[in-house]
């Protein structure tokens, strides 16, 4: 009995200096490998998206096409993160919180993550987001995890409210060709229906995220998905959101990007019908005007 009783005491020791063992070299990985952290905001929670750099440490340049989706660049001499002024932290997606929308509510479309799918509109159906705890439209609003998506069949789907975001079941699927599902889950209409060049664009299938997530790189290491942009922005992201000279696609290659920044802000009254009168935009009549006038423009940049 004795001597039982000894066995199970050196084995529980054991336990638990290798449980020691385990959290001690788990602490030092931690500490060895330095976080975005320090470049977060007062004002919102970034945790969930900086947690994806990590990616950098245990995948190597596999991992990197993470760093550029959030917006970062790490430098090994410094062992330090930076801004790169583009990816998501560049979006408005970071920055999608105001303080009318901050409850389980709201966050539906500004933070959805952190929704509640029985929250209503109305007093008392909802609950407050406290200050500085929210998320935006973070990374796993849209991806899954790389286990998810093993299931899932690819890491892209939308997000169901209130579910764990790390298991597949949290994700309905969003299959090649339907991306704008994903998009207008939030976005409820495709911006500028009604106008001809924007119909003309809708009509040749062209795709949200063929503008605001354009093909700006070569494929991610180890996959045949190509990188995109993630700020979604369209001007900053030329010549690849216009398929313009330069572009690693090819829909209007006869245009330079010069022609292009000045050609935009006529193409850019997207939603202002919701804050200003309609005089206030540069509509023009037909798609064949818009092409008369980017022409025009790009013959002014090589006068």
């Amino acid at each position: 009995m004795p001597g039982k009783f000894i066995q199970l005491f050196l084995v529980a020791l054991f336990a638990v200096g290798l449980l020691a063992l385990t959290q001690t070299t788990w602490a030092q990985s931690i500490a060895a490998n330095p976080t975005p952290a320090p470049l977060s905001r007062p004002d919102y929670n970034y945790s969930e998206s900086d947690s994806c750099n990590s990616c950098h440490f245990s995948r190597g340049a596999g991992g990197d096409h993470m760093l550029e989706a959030v917006g970062f660049s790490f430098n090994a001499t410094a062992n330090v993160f930076s801004f790169t002024g583009k990816g998501w932290r560049a979006s408005q997606h970071a920055v999608s919180n105001y303080k009318s929308t901050q409850n389980t509510y709201c966050a539906k479309c500004h933070s959805p993550l952190q929704a509640d799918p029985k929250a209503e509109y109305a007093l008392g159906q909802n609950k407050p987001i406290a200050d500085g705890k929210v998320e935006g439209v973070t990374c796993a609003a849209c991806h899954p995890s790389h286990t998810s998506a093993v299931v899932l069949g690819r890491r892209l789907g939308i997000y169901k409210w209130g579910m764990d975001k790390n298991t597949p079941e949290a994700y309905d699927v969003v299959h090649e060709g339907n991306e704008d599902l994903l998009c207008l889950n939030c976005h409820t209409s495709r911006h500028n229906e009604g106008n001809d060049a924007f119909d003309l664009m809708y009509v040749a299938g062209v795709k949200c995220m063929d503008c605001h997530m354009p093909i700006n790189g070569d494929n991610i290491i180890g996959s045949e998905v190509p990188k995109r942009a993630h700020d979604f922005k369209v001007a900053k992201n030329l010549p690849y959101s216009c398929g313009i000279e330069g572009s690693i696609t090819h829909c209007h290659p006869g245009f330079s990007v010069e022609a292009t920044n000045l050609f935009i802000p006529y193409m850019k009254d997207q939603h202002k019908t919701m804050w200003v009168p309609e005089k206030a935009t540069k509509k023009l009549k037909s798609a064949a005007d818009y092409l008369k006038l980017w022409k025009s423009l790009e013959a002014q940049v090589h006068q």
